[in-house]
């Protein structure tokens, strides 16, 4: 069956498939280069402390900082170890921070240095992965060099808890490069390799289950006549891959259900219960992440674009337009490079496009793996550009140009680095790029109490409040401030506002539990005990 696809392939693929296995120590270079930018481009983020998502998966999650919780890694959600519930299960990103903890306890540095290796590794199998497919050291090379130093790159290398997205990329590739190892030459072992490594990436975020259509696609673009049967035979090939996505997406659905997987929203809206609504807004957040990938000068964690409700939208029209004439035009052109890029994208990115309702409409991180399309385009052209231009001077200043760009990249993203050194001026940058996102407000004025700053802190809580009473962590917060003043009046008082918005935020009923026994109010603690039972 496999033997059969490979016989499809063209002649000089085929030989050219045999020149990346047997001359793949040429390219040594080329990973050298990749690698040692890499390391200078993130190496500043050594000395950044843990912070932000880190609190909930790392500093205060029980689970990862003992092995005897091995097993909840893969029964509970992803911030059960901290006492909370997300509707995320990503076992293995739970583990690769308990083996950091094993080794480094809660020194940041180690987790940083976990994060710089993963992403420089992507930049290797990105550049091996081009390298088989498309046979072009340079353009696998520059492709693989955009992605290893865009600053859009950034939000998902630089703070320890986004490793999510370098996680399940790093095994995600491995899988891809294994299957295709598998059709050059048929063996248990790469097959096996793949649909572990493909299982791995499953464990370490969602979006994974798109990478059996990416299988789909890299399969395709091997061969040079693409009949109904070559197709079913590849299908074939692809089954167990099917049918552990298949089984993934009912366990989430069912035993792994956590918090309503296919809808983050508590509260419905127009965005969350209309798709069409969301594939609107996409189209808006797609010109954004254009617009960030080419301009990244203004790089924000809480970025936030409103809701798109009509079809006669600027950005729908716009947009469907612009993939419609990219798919013709590639077709016409008979341009593979092209095609691939844009099946990549579309394929990459639909997880976090809408259609299943998440957290974020959109996010930075969200294009780790699929902005690799938008850079393989964009070096393609450059090359086709300079084998077209025969001026040696304009060559000259076109090669000077992309260079420049290569540099400014890095640069922005060493500066981004900075941005994320503590919480204080994270978290203050972060409020100045959008002074109204409370959980950001929250969370600063956390940090001000951790560091001891309890005044601030009480500013930042009764600020949270006035620009919407609406959440139960504020006046939490706020009462444990009052407390940390010993102001025992008025932390209750917080306490049973939290509880009054959220009657089931247990984290106000065992403060109030200890304030009542701090206080001996033995009447009140007998009356919470009563409400809540004897286990606060």
């Amino acid at each position: 069956m496999t033997s059969q696809i490979i016989k499809t392939s063209a002649k000089k693929n085929q030989k050219d498939s045999n020149t990346f296995l047997n001359g793949i120590k040429s390219q040594y270079l080329y990973i050298v280069c990749l690698v040692v930018i890499s390391v200078i481009t993130y190496v500043n983020i050594l000395p950044n402390k843990l912070f932000f998502d880190d609190e909930e998966l790392i500093y205060k999650n029980i689970y990862i900082q003992n092995f005897r919780y091995f097993p909840k890694y893969f029964t509970e959600n992803m911030i059960a170890g901290a006492g909370k519930i997300s509707n995320m299960y990503r076992p293995i990103l739970l583990v690769s921070f308990a083996i950091d903890h094993g080794i480094w306890g809660l020194n940041p540095f180690g987790y940083h240095i976990t994060s710089i290796m993963l992403h420089t590794l992507n930049a290797v199998l990105v550049f091996l992965l081009l390298l088989y497919l498309f046979k072009n050291s340079m353009l696998s090379f520059l492709t693989s060099l955009l992605f290893t130093v865009h600053p859009i790159q950034s939000e998902a290398v630089i703070y320890a808890s986004g490793r999510t997205d370098p996680l399940y990329t790093f095994f995600s590739l491995l899988s891809l490069l294994c299957i295709l190892a598998y059709i050059k030459k048929p063996q248990l072992l790469s097959y096996g390799s793949s649909l572990i490594f493909f299982i791995l990436a499953l464990g370490s975020k969602e979006t994974t289950i798109i990478v059996p259509a990416l299988m789909f696609i890299i399969i395709l673009f091997q061969i040079r006549k693409i009949t109904i049967r070559m197709t079913l035979k590849i299908i074939f090939i692809l089954l167990p891959f099917l049918f552990v996505s298949i089984g993934y997406i009912a366990l989430r659905l069912t035993v792994l259900n956590f918090s309503n997987t296919l809808n983050f929203y508590s509260i419905s809206n127009i965005y969350s219960t209309n798709i069409f609504v969301r594939f609107y807004t996409f189209t808006l957040a797609f010109f954004n992440y254009l617009g960030i990938l080419f301009f990244p000068t203004d790089l924000i964690i809480a970025r936030t674009i409103p809701v798109v409700t009509s079809a006669f939208n600027p950005n729908v029209i716009t947009f469907v337009i612009l993939i419609s004439v990219l798919t013709l035009l590639s077709i016409l052109k008979k341009s593979g490079i092209l095609l691939f890029s844009i099946a990549w994208f579309l394929i990459s990115i639909f997880p976090v496009s809408g259609v299943i309702p998440i957290n974020n409409i959109i996010a930075e991180h969200y294009l780790y793996l699929p902005s690799l399309s938008i850079f393989l385009i964009i070096v393609y052209s450059v090359l086709i550009l300079l084998h077209r231009i025969q001026n040696l001077v304009v060559r000259i200043l076109i090669i000077s140009l992309g260079v420049s760009i290569i540099n400014m990249f890095i640069f922005r993203t060493i500066i981004r680095t900075f941005d994320w050194r503590d919480p204080i001026t994270f978290y203050t940058l972060s409020l100045k790029q959008n002074p109204n996102h409370i959980p950001m407000r929250n969370n600063l004025a956390m940090a001000y109490a951790e560091q001891g700053d309890i005044t601030t802190a009480i500013k930042e809580y009764q600020t949270i409040i006035s620009l919407g009473d609406i959440y139960p962590q504020p006046h939490h917060n706020l009462g444990n401030a009052y407390f940390a003043q010993q102001r025992y009046n008025e932390a209750e008082i917080e306490y049973k506002k939290a509880l009054k918005i959220d009657p089931n935020f247990y984290f106000s009923v065992r403060a109030l539990k200890s304030l009542y026994e701090k206080t001996d109010q033995k009447t009140k603690l007998e009356t919470l005990t009563n409400i809540y039972g004897l286990n606060l």
